[in-house]
């Protein structure tokens, strides 16, 4: 049983009781004593009750992951953050949608008609709508932070077809430098782009890895769908992303970084340990696009 200081020769005066009652902002990080929980469970049920009217029920949940989440901070291996969570923008072309959405068809495009997108993780993506010119000028930014080391990062897109299927990309550059443009700075970001994947155009999402049609970063579309790809090298601590608007009617759902190199996530579910970049940071949440 708990254990009481006493004082009256071992009454506990009503009043002693309530003045030493304190409100605890500081725990320690094991788990509470199963005999201990039961003590306070026991001592619950004689809580008033109006004629047994309203009898006290208790629910006991054991965390265990989160005591271990608190107590122990595992090496950062992986990252994630939801396309609509960018920290700067420019323009108007880049547009926030909630699922389901209706997106227009592209007469450029053979038998691509108006569809629906069903399904986002969040129930939310980015895009551009079929309709405003190429190479706009528009970006958005996102931020996030790694551990230093060989990172591969994966985009989650709906690229319908061959004119509706690339977007440009820079790491680390300043917001004057993210221009429509492909040159010493910014790359162009291929979905399905070569020849052998264009009977794989779809209305779903798939995983990309990034990739550059002709530099500067080196990954190529065909060397980043092989078994070695190339991994962006990033140093410890803070980084930025720019996508800016190359074609519209491509759409990214969410970003997913890793240093496994054999990691598929069009393969298999994303892991358990994923840090949540621009939101609350969790090591044991499964993501909210698995739900």
């Amino acid at each position: 049983m708990i254990q009481i200081n006493t004082s009256n020769n071992g009454k506990l005066f009503v009043m002693e009781a309530i003045q030493s009652r304190r409100t605890i902002f500081k725990f320690k990080p094991y788990p509470v004593p199963k005999n201990i929980l039961e003590d306070i469970l026991y001592a619950g049920i004689w809580a008033p009750n109006h004629h047994l009217t309203k009898p006290w029920r208790f629910i006991a949940i054991l965390l265990v992951l989160l005591s271990f989440a608190v107590s122990y901070a595992p090496a950062q291996e992986h990252i994630s953050w939801e396309a609509e969570d960018f920290t700067a923008a420019k323009g108007e072309n880049f547009q926030v949608f909630e699922v389901p959405s209706e997106q227009m068809g592209a007469p450029r495009c053979v038998d691509l008609e108006d569809y629906t997108i069903t399904e986002a993780s969040g129930d939310t993506y980015i895009g551009v709508p079929n309709g405003p010119r190429n190479n706009s000028g528009d970006w958005v930014k996102y931020e996030f932070s790694v551990t230093e080391g060989d990172w591969y990062i994966w985009g989650r897109v709906i690229a319908p077809c061959s004119r509706d299927n690339s977007t440009y990309w820079a790491i680390d550059i300043d917001d004057a430098d993210a221009l429509s443009t492909n040159n010493a700075i910014m790359n162009i970001w291929d979905f399905y782009e070569a020849g052998i994947f264009q009977d794989k155009y779809t209305t779903d999402w798939v995983w990309f890895r990034l990739n550059s049609r002709d530099g500067p970063f080196d990954g190529t579309e065909l060397i980043q769908h092989g078994n070695n790809p190339v991994p962006m090298k990033l140093s410890e601590g803070d980084h930025t992303l720019h996508l800016t608007h190359r074609e519209d009617g491509t759409h990214i759902d969410m970003f997913f970084g890793t240093l496994d190199a054999k990691f598929d996530p069009n393969e298999s579910d994303l892991p358990q340990d994923v840090e949540l970049q621009g939101k609350l940071t969790t090591t044991w949440g499964v993501l909210k696009g698995e739900r």
